[in-house]
């Protein structure tokens, strides 16, 4: 019998790609879209020579931390044919199968992709297939009219420095004792930093993927560093917390060999997630401070709708990733949330659809649903507001408890908190407001 006898560091295969939702509310489902042109062989008028080198491969990680390495370390090479030849595996860039407007947003699609049977590829998804294979920040460098300058060719080599550092990462077996793991993941860490930028937000992009490890050990080492890093990790943790994520985790099973009692191991691959890793993503930002909140403001109020009869409003079942940031400004109680936690009661539009009837291609809204799910947003910015350090937040309280009465415990709750008192009733809840000077006008 097969027994799993370990998993090994995460595999990050998009973790770069990561990205906060459209205004629509519409998420790409390229996570790395490099929609970069058609078949035409152009690039700032540089003609193709030679076609895209296309690789029948499956093993993405394998790929970016063996054979990518060496081909990136020949950039530093000093003959050009060497260097042409990495780049001819990105160029001419493949037609996306993606069809975007002006604005970027997917509309449709050139073709089929992802493909029904990955054994079964036309020549364009085999192409397309072979270009994501290289990370995207590594593609726009090998795509751009100076890939070739001194550089970019530095750059280039220095990403398969660093993809060697995480490969290594990624595939070794865990010390067992906790002092030396935490010791390994800041080594880690300080040599992927030491490549500046680059390895600073290629460090990032991996700790975040980690958050989503089922391995609570895995977790807590990614939290720290994370932290530890500090501002330059605080938009891109934000970003990730529009997102559920899985991974796809490496690791191996052995069983015996009935004829020769000899230990067979094969290495194997799972997709697996953490249900809290949205949870672990705040628990990282509210660690890292009040410097926190103008991004997690941000967030919130440039994700809205921007055109159309539903401009400035958020509609569907998004509600679930804006809670996390309107419970973290509670958190923070900082008061400069207030204006745009008040805002959220009337432009979120709460919207739960009917599962069966989106697996036929339809959106029928569950009305059901929509009403549990309202109740629950509008609990989530009731406690939020409670938290607020000032007493004006008193009257978006009282303005969702006006909408449904079973918000009474917890507005009373947040009322009691905010005027410093024990308040039983909303007649004494407004009492309470007026003696502090609270404009409760629009309440």
């Amino acid at each position: 019998m097969k027994k799993l006898t370990g998993v090994l560091a995460l595999v990050v295969l998009l973790a770069a790609c990561q990205s906060s939702p459209t205004a629509n509310n519409v998420e790409d489902d390229n996570p790395c879209s490099g929609a970069f042109g058609s078949d035409s062989g152009e690039d700032g008028g540089e003609p193709a020579d030679e076609p895209q080198i296309v690789l029948e491969r499956t093993d993405v990680q394998e790929f970016r931390g063996t054979e990518m390495v060496k081909l990136l370390k020949s950039m530093e090479s000093l003959e050009p044919d060497d260097w042409r030849r990495v780049r001819r595996h990105v160029f001419p860039p493949p037609q996306s199968p993606y069809q975007t407007d002006n604005n970027g947003k997917v509309v449709g699609r050139n073709y089929e992709w992802p493909p029904e049977d990955m054994n079964k590829l036309s020549d364009k998804q085999k192409r397309w297939k072979s270009f994501l294979l290289w990370p995207e920040h590594i593609r726009e460098l090998l795509i751009d009219k100076d890939w070739s300058s001194e550089e970019s060719r530095k750059r280039l080599a220095n990403y398969g420095a660093m993809y060697e550092l995480l490969h290594e990462f990624q595939t070794r077996q865990p010390y067992s004792s906790p002092t030396r793991e935490s010791e390994y993941w800041r080594q880690f860490a300080e040599r992927l930093l030491a490549y500046g930028k680059d390895g600073e937000q290629l460090l990032v992009a991996n700790m975040i993927v980690a958050l989503s490890n089922p391995s609570e050990d895995v977790v807590y080492q990614a939290q720290e560093i994370l932290v530890q890093v500090g501002d330059p990790a605080i938009e891109p943790l934000c970003a990730a917390l529009w997102t559920s994520h899985r991974q796809l985790v490496a690791g191996w099973e052995e069983e015996i060999d009935p004829k020769t009692g000899q230990r067979i191991r094969t290495e194997v691959y799972r997709s697996v997630g953490n249900p809290n890793y949205n949870k672990y993503i705040a628990d990282a930002l509210y660690r890292m401070g009040p410097r926190v909140v103008p991004q997690a403001i941000f967030e919130l109020e440039n994700s809205l709708i921007v055109e159309g009869p539903d401009k400035g409003k958020f509609i569907g079942p998004g509600w679930r990733y804006r809670r996390w940031f309107v419970e973290l400004l509670g958190r923070f109680g900082d008061a400069r949330a207030l204006r745009t936690l008040e805002a959220e009661i009337d432009r979120v539009v709460v919207q739960e659809y009917d599962e069966n009837a989106l697996a036929e291609g339809k959106q029928v809204i569950d009305r059901n649903a929509t009403d549990d799910a309202n109740f629950v947003w509008h609990e989530h910015l009731i406690q939020a507001l409670g938290q607020l350090k000032t007493a004006e937040a008193i009257r978006p309280v009282i303005k969702l408890w006006k909408q449904d009465d079973f918000h009474e415990v917890a507005a009373l709750t947040a009322i009691s908190q905010l005027a410093k008192r024990r308040v039983r009733s909303m007649a004494e809840a407004r009492e309470v407001a007026k003696s502090l000077k609270v404009d409760l006008k629009g309440e």
